[in-house]
């Protein structure tokens, strides 16, 4: 009964931010977008930040949050297709320079790393999503277009979480990591067929946003390294909070726990996707 209640929780959450999504996208286009995921990337790279505290590290918090809100909106909104790339090397100057004053002053070395990945690892990862709708506009496509691969990414990622969860509970028997013990190739297979499903659905119910070429056999194709990439985000995630000693990165989301919960799977599927279209698609 615990287990249902729980279903439920997840279900229920996972409706109500899927829903502000669509409404917010609808009511103010592409940048509630933008600023949706700069919001989720703030909160994200926040509670790693405090996973690392509870492995006895010390991240530079207001710094490191700082420099990724400055990614994360810069990205989209200055010019050049490159600009999340250029500011994440002026942040890591700044964080160096800020390194040499604190830490190294101080004989120690506790705040650099774990500030710098915290960076690295969620802002600058995700700054790839709205990077795919400027790549998309200089390539001759639309708005539109680059809109619906960025949810196309999304969608995928999350369906292979969500079908890696339902097939393991169901089917699961062989261990997939003993990071995660829960976690079985069974899942993971499962997983990697939703998300092959998840892609041929939304290209077949919104075929004019998507770019030319995108058929169903590219699209089926192309989730497979994402839903992947979704997996191995979730394992990345799952290490840092058994290190941390903790069951879920937070509280904030009913049935799911944390942000970091919830956006963990996109975190390596983001520049994949964008690799994989900028190579192959547009």
């Amino acid at each position: 009964m615990q287990l249902n209640t729980s279903m439920q929780k997840r279900i229920i959450s996972f409706a109500i931010i899927w829903l502000s999504v669509i409404v917010a996208l609808s009511l103010f286009g592409i940048h509630a977008g933008v600023f949706l995921l700069t919001g989720l990337a703030f909160l994200t790279q926040l509670e790693l930040y405090k996973l690392f505290e509870q492995m006895e590290l010390r991240p530079m918090r207001a710094l490191g949050l700082t420099c990724g809100l400055v990614i994360m909106l810069g990205s989209y909104y200055l010019e050049g297709i490159d600009s999340g790339n250029d500011l994440f090397l002026l942040s890591f100057l700044v964080l160096t320079l800020a390194i040499i004053r604190i830490d190294l002053h101080a004989g120690r070395l506790r705040s650099f790393m774990p500030t710098l990945f915290g960076l690295i690892y969620v802002p600058f990862l995700l700054h790839f999503l709205p990077k795919i709708v400027k790549l998309a506009v200089s390539t001759g496509n639309s708005i539109d277009t680059g809109v619906f691969l960025c949810v196309w990414i999304v969608a995928v990622a999350k369906s292979a979480d969500a079908g890696g969860l339902i097939v393991g509970k169901r089917l699961g028997r062989t261990p997939l990591s003993t990071v995660s013990p829960n976690k079985t190739y069974e899942g993971a297979f499962g997983g990697i067929l939703a998300a092959m499903l998840a892609g041929c659905i939304l290209v077949l119910f919104f075929k004019e946003s998507a770019p030319d070429g995108f058929t169903f056999m590219v699209a089926a194709f192309s989730a497979v390294p994402l839903a992947i990439a979704s997996i191995a985000s979730d394992l990345v995630e799952s290490a840092f909070k058994r290190q941390a000693g903790v069951k879920d990165s937070g509280k904030l989301i009913p049935g799911i726990g944390g942000v970091f919960d919830m956006t963990d799977s996109l975190i390596l599927s983001a520049p994949l996707g964008y690799l994989l279209f900028k190579y192959t698609l547009l």
